[in-house]
Order: structure tokens, then sequence, then C-alpha cells
């Protein structure tokens, strides 16, 4: 400690300086313009003089190395810090005073003097002062939600409390809908509440340098109007939300790196879904907004007006549910988790935390998680021509070149142009291709292998046993409460061309046992009529067969064409697999 200031560095190298005033300590880097105003005016205190611009860059060489030879190592961070017993969280309010705000299960409190070091930037503004007992759900008020989009409504409000809880991989928001919908507003809106900044939202740079720059200075980093993503944007996005690390020269006459290491909470908005890389949809939690209607609209300054006045109540729910999900995330066991584990379990913390069952948050986050994979897919023009040609198909097996050359035919009928760049020029490139779509073929129900003989390679495209949702999506494609009971649902679907036409004439025998299954006479159904068979572990009882008619202890269902479910035995079961199997 000198003349009021301690002197320290990061794991960067980087010289700071902590400057101690009347009521506070501010953090400055030592180059900065800042700390060179303070070191002028506290001369000028002591001599009455100010220093010549020589003497300042000698006293600021001397302060830098002071700092790095001498200092400590000390981590920065941005906004967001956990305690350093892992305890609770720290949040930096960024006003004069240097206040930040610590949670723990017990609660929340404004600290001080903080034993936290943050740094911050010129664009940062300070936090509302957050009201205990707050609502965090009076941000509805003010979001272009629909009242029954529930789904939507859970994972919204869950993955804004999540932004707050440092050191984990982030959900990436993307928010979509037609023109008019308040995309931007949204994002701006979040921000305002946990990240308030006067760039509010950016534009996506053009180098990956600039993105970096940007993801370091920012906790809160929202893309406004994203269109198509490069691979090198979606692959750094992907590091950037997960962690990982981010080299670059510190400058072009020097040959020093400085290596950047973060996580960072990252929000995209666009007309159409701005992720279109699988490896990036995984990260991802899609909101779609729908168009406002004139008889809804306000004007910007009447809704920031309501807004600031609601902020410190919004802020105050959101810290009060963060601080009891702390205390609830111990005793959260979750028995499947997706991709973005993290998000996933703290989202069971903090949806109970605020009254939602976790069950309710799971079953919506299973649909949002199946629209990732529709979409991986749709956006592929490879994955849709594989999906048409495995139409009619069991099983194919062949080289790459073979494959190559049938989906080219298949694209052809399809009317999909094989010039476009998203479409493979060589077999190679498709094997690329189809290695980065094997998470989505899989989940709809194909199994890629890729083997390799003496002389060549072998790709092999299985109609596989598919596991799907625990969740039935009812009402609308929002996943009801009373589903979401962890049970595993099987299917092996044939195609309606290898199997048979609809069956016809299923007959309900009225005692459907409050099963939701409609029971037929052993003569109202043959094997072919099945379209696919079904198991649940909890689905045990007698009931009668819809194909031998037998009651027996069943444990399998079916559907048929028209998508009617029924009971089948277990012999009868293996009949349709039989069968099924021998039609090439």
């Amino acid at each position: 400690m000198e003349a009021g200031a301690e002197f320290f560095h990061d794991d960067s190298k980087h010289s700071y300086a902590r400057v101690t005033h009347s009521k506070a300590a501010s953090i400055h880097p030592i180059k900065c313009r800042d700390f060179k105003l303070w070191l002028s005016r506290l001369m000028w205190k002591s001599e009455k003089k100010a220093p010549s611009g020589e003497a300042l860059n000698s006293a600021i060489n001397v302060l830098e190395s002071k700092a790095l030879f001498e200092g400590q190592l000390c981590k920065l961070y941005n906004r967001v810090a956990p305690d350093p017993d892992g305890s609770g969280i720290w949040i930096d309010m960024c006003n004069k005073e240097w206040q930040a705000i610590h949670i723990t299960a017990d609660g929340w409190q404004i600290v001080d003097d903080p034993p936290i070091l943050f740094r911050r930037y010129s664009h940062q503004q300070p936090l509302a002062t957050p009201v205990r007992g707050g609502d965090p759900n009076l941000f509805f008020k003010f979001v272009n939600l629909a009242q029954d989009d529930e789904d939507n409504r859970v994972l919204l409000i869950v993955a804004i409390i999540h932004l707050l809880i440092p050191e984990i991989p982030h959900i990436i928001l993307v928010v979509h809908g037609i023109q008019g919908s308040a995309k931007t507003t949204l994002l701006k809106l979040i921000r305002s509440v946990i990240d308030p900044s006067s760039l509010e939202v950016s534009s996506i740079p053009r180098e990956e340098r600039e993105l970096v720059q940007q993801l370091s200075h920012n906790w809160c980093a929202f893309y406004d109007n994203v269109g198509p993503l490069a691979w090198w944007m979606s692959n750094a996005l992907c590091r950037a939300a997960t962690g990982g690390g981010f080299a670059k020269r510190e400058l072009y006459t020097d040959d020093d790196d400085v290596i950047c290491n973060f996580r960072r909470c990252i929000g995209l908005n666009s007309i159409n879904i701005a992720a279109q890389r699988p490896d990036l949809l995984d990260r991802c939690l899609l909101i779609g907004l729908k168009h406002i209607p004139k008889d809804k609209r306000r004007t910007e300054k009447e809704l920031w007006r309501e807004f600031n006045k609601a902020k410190g109540e919004i802020l105050g729910g959101l810290l009060d549910a963060l601080s009891k999900a702390l205390k609830i995330y111990p005793n959260i066991e979750v028995s499947e988790l997706h991709r973005m584990a993290d998000f996933v379990k703290w989202g069971c913390a903090i949806s109970e935390a605020l009254g939602i069952s976790q069950k309710r948050f799971l079953a919506a986050y299973d649909v949002n998680v199946e629209s990732h994979i529709e979409e991986a897919a749709h956006s592929s023009p490879v994955a849709e021509v594989i999906l048409k040609f495995m139409d009619d198909r069991l099983k194919w097996e062949g080289s790459p070149s073979e494959l190559h050359s049938k989906l080219l035919e298949t694209a052809k009928e399809m009317g999909i142009s094989t010039r476009q760049k998203a479409w493979p020029k060589a077999p190679n490139i498709l094997t690329r291709r189809i290695n980065e779509l094997v998470p989505a073929l899989m989940q709809l129900g194909y199994e890629v292998v890729a083997k390799r003989t003496d002389k060549t390679r072998i790709i092999t495209i299985n109609t596989v046993t598919a596991v799907t949702s625990s969740a039935n999506h009812n009402n609308n494609g929002r996943a009801s409460d009373d589903i979401h009971d962890n049970t595993k649902w099987f299917s092996k679907t044939p195609s309606a061309k290898t199997m048979g036409k609809n069956a016809e004439n299923s007959s309900h025998d009225g005692n459907d046992d409050n099963d939701g299954l409609i029971h037929t006479s052993s003569s109202s159904l043959k094997l072919e009529e099945l379209k696919s068979v079904y198991w649940a572990d909890e689905f045990y009882g007698e009931h009668e067969c819809c194909i031998c008619g037998y009651n027996k202890r069943m444990s399998w269902q079916a559907e048929d064409f028209k998508g009617n479910k029924l009971w089948i035995c277990d012999d009868c079961k293996l009949e349709w697999e039989k069968e099924r199997n021998s039609v090439d």
C-alpha cells in the first residue's frame, strides 16, 4: 500500500491499482486514463504543480513493474463472482460507492466494502437498488409473451435467474419472431435488470478478436438482428457459453500472447432462429415471440418509465429466488441430464424456489430440446435428404461414395439444390456433415455407424429404438403438469410404406379402465396394421390384447396408423418384431 493505493496483477499479467477513497476503494488498470489522472492529482495536492508527460510515464512504468513483480496475483471478476469458500455469490452493483450484493442460502444483503475484486468497464451502469420481498413475475408485464405460453414463461424466468450464477456453462438465449414482436426489447429488458449497460445490445462482429474483446468486457453479451452465423462464430459462441480459452496478440508490434478464458451469458435475436449448427443449438434456449397487436402497443418512453419503477422489485424478487435456490440446489437429484447439465440442475432448484415444480420445468425444457433437434434437422439439407432416403428402409449400408450418389438422386427428387454451399460436394465432406448430425438423427430414430475395412470405409444407417422424451406434449404443444413421471418411452417405428397402409375399423369395447387406451377384439387388427409398439415400466395390469384377444398381464402398448393406443401382449409383440424385421 503506497499513498492510498495497493498494486497487484491478474493471471494475464496486467497491472492494477486498488485506490482507496474516503468511503470505498476503486480498481483501475495502471495504464488507464483514470489512474493517470488520479496520479496527477496526487502530485498536485502534494507539490502544487502538474507532472510533465515524461515524468508521469516514468512513474506509470515503475508502478506497473512493481505491481507485476512485487504485487499479489489476484483474480478480477466482471459483474458476477463466486464466494471464495463457494457458499454464495457476489454481484457488483457498479455504483460510485463500489458496493456489491452478497447472496447466500440465508438471504442477500448489500455490502459496502466487498472482499471480491471487480473489473469495471466504461459502458457498465449501476444496478437498480433491489427491494426485499419483490416479485420476479412483474417482469412479464413488460414482455411480449402470450398468457397461455406457460412453457416459455417458466423457461425464461429460470434462465434469467441462472444468468446470475458464476462459473457454470450458461444457456444461450435465442429469441425469434416476426417483425414487431419486441425481440430486441426483451433482451434489453433482461440486461437492464441484471447487467445494465449503455450498449444494451450489439451487432455481431466480423472477426474473432473483436468478438473476444466484446465478450471479455461484458457479462451479458446480447446481439441484435443476427443473420446466418459463420462456422467460426458458431464455434466461438459455444466456447464462450460453456467455457473456453481465446488467444490474441497484445499489440501488433510484439509477439506477446494474451489468453482470455471466460464464460459469458449470450443472447441472440433474429426473425428466424439464429443458431443452425447442432453443437450451438445444443447450448440454446429457444424463445419464440408473436406479433404485438396494435391495441397492445405502447410507446418506448412509457414502457421504460414503468419498467424502471418496477425494476427494483423485479431484481429483489430474482435475488430472493436465487437465495432459496442456493439452499435447495445441494438436494436436487435429476435422473437424466441434457447437454447443458448445469442449467438443468440449477433450473430445477430455481423452479422449486419460484414455487414451480421441478417436473414442470423439466417438461418444458424437454419440449424446447425437441425443437433443437427439429431445427438442426430441418436447417440441414443433408438431414432432410437422409430422412427422405430412409423413409422406406429399415437399414442401408455402403461406402461414402455410394451414399453420396444415392443422396444426390434423392435430393433431385425432392427438388433440393445440390449447388448450395451447405450441400457436400464430395463423399468425405458428406461424412463430416453426417458426423455433425449424428445426435439429431439418433433422436429422430436413425443410428449412423461408420467403420473401416481393409480397403474402404462403410457407413451403416439403421432404424433403431429411439428414446423419446418422457413428457407427452399435450395442451397445444405445452407439456402438462401431470405427465412428467419419469416414464421412459421406447418406440420402434417402421415406415408406412414398409408396414402397410392405415389400419381401419379400430373399435372401442367400452372398457378403457381409465387408461386412455382403446381396447379391440381379437378380430379387429392384424400385425401389419400396427404402426409401432411402445413399452412403459409402470403400465402393468391385466388387459385384452388387441391381436390375440387374451386377457394377460400387459407391459406393452401398440399404436395403429390412426394414432389409436392399444394393448399388446409379449407374444404378439415378438411376432410383430419378427414380421417387421423380415421386411426389407
